[in-house]
């Protein structure tokens, strides 16, 4: 047995549901009709700006000598005293003359060095 109180939501539901199709097509068409504002490229730039990328795009690897705090600590197990007590051993040593001598600074282990895998080199110091 159906019911007309039923029947009438289900009609009501539909017509809601067909009006939100038609006016989102016309804000296609209004968009259309502006072609400046619809299909220019909007140009951003993200100079010092830290971008997170998914751990499947290929980015390059970070030059501990080079490296600001920023970056460094988006090495994994490095947080901002590691990475600070990092900058600090290479200004008053100089540069890793490889990611081995990370060892050297207070906090860092084998084990962390090892879980950096190829995320960090040890190129040379560019500032």
């Amino acid at each position: 047995m159906i019911r007309k109180g039923v029947i009438i939501q289900e009609r009501g539901l539909m017509l809601l549901i067909g009006a939100a199709v038609v006016i989102s097509g016309l804000f296609l068409l209004t968009d259309l009709q502006q072609p400046d504002l619809a299909i220019a490229p909007v140009v951003i730039h993200l100079d010092q700006v830290p971008v997170l990328l998914p751990r499947f795009v290929q980015q390059e690897p970070i030059n501990i000598n080079s490296a600001a705090l920023d970056e460094l600590i988006l090495l994994p197990g490095i947080g901002p005293a590691l990475a600070q007590r990092i900058i600090d051993y290479r200004m008053e040593n100089g540069p890793f003359a490889s990611l081995d001598d990370l060892e050297k600074v207070s906090g860092i282990g084998p084990q962390t060095v090892k879980n950096f895998g190829d995320e960090a080199v040890a190129g040379p110091f560019s500032p």
